[in-house]
């Protein structure tokens, strides 16, 4: 029968050490580890929104987990929704002018080859087609601004994760960050 030594139990009333011995022999082995700190995220993700406007709707929490591309709050729209339809007028109102401007400059172009207008109507006619059509493109630019700025409106998470941290609350107002 073989022994060991295990371990060392200290001095004795006789200032002798004492040892204990124990039969070696096979069993389960466990392994525990413990600490203590903070936990911190590997990647942390701050999110905030191109738009202001009054939080109406919140999808995360605390420890909630999310997906990229999820619906985490929603900014009321009304706002940017009234922008929309009130740019989508003028964008119709700058249609409506150019082909106006481009019946005009049709009648000029004919006129002047005849010559019957002098070159300067002409040349006014040419001016005001290309005005004409610069606006639409400026109002069709502002279109395309208020429809990305309604978009806007949803706050989407840009990555899988855990939320740990929510600033916010339903019915605050949130600055463009």
């Amino acid at each position: 029968m073989r022994r060991a030594a295990s371990g060392f139990l200290g001095p004795a009333a006789g200032d002798e050490p004492q040892y204990q011995t124990v039969t070696v022999g096979r069993g389960g082995l466990t392994q525990a580890v413990t600490a203590t700190g903070t936990l911190n995220p590997v990647v942390n993700v701050t999110v905030g929104s191109q738009v202001s406007g009054r939080i109406i709707k919140l999808n995360a929490d605390f420890n909630s987990p999310v997906t990229k591309g999820e619906i985490i709050a929603e900014i009321d729209p009304a706002n940017y929704q009234a922008t929309l339809e009130s740019v989508t007028a003028d964008l119709s109102n700058a249609r409506a002018n150019m082909e106006l401007q481009q019946a005009q400059f049709a009648r000029s172009s004919e006129l002047y080859t005849n010559k019957l207008i002098s070159g300067s109507d002409f040349d006014t006619a040419v001016a005001s087609l290309h005005s004409a059509e610069a606006t639409v493109k400026i109002k069709q630019a502002s279109l395309n601004n208020a429809m990305v700025n309604l978009n806007y409106c949803k706050i989407l998470s840009p990555v899988d994760g855990t939320v740990i941290s929510r600033n916010v609350d339903i019915g605050q107002t949130v600055a463009a960050s």
